[in-house]
């Protein structure tokens, strides 16, 4: 008898779309849930280029205020990032 998860078994494209084998045999690709949600960092590099634009368009520079919001997202979102590894 032929075990569904063996390592000889046909994989069935329809069925098994996108699993790897070992991912099948550990019981699935969720198998365990992380351990602490990580913080995210995308919100103050969306915010930053938009308020930016914002402010440069206000100004006469609009690329240049894009530009310098997109630094000042990032470098927020850098921070975010360094703090949430330290945990």
């Amino acid at each position: 008898m032929v075990n569904a998860l063996s390592r000889d078994a046909p994989l069935i494209p329809w069925r098994d779309a996108g699993v790897l084998r070992r991912d099948m045999a550990e019981g699935g690709m969720a198998s365990k849930p992380p351990t602490r949600t990580p913080l995210a960092g995308g919100a103050p590099i969306a915010i930053g280029a938009l308020g930016g634009a914002i402010i440069g368009a206000s100004q006469g520079q609009v690329t240049a205020g894009f530009l310098i919001g997109l630094a000042a997202g990032a470098a927020i979102a850098i921070v975010i990032w360094l703090v949430d590894r330290a945990r």
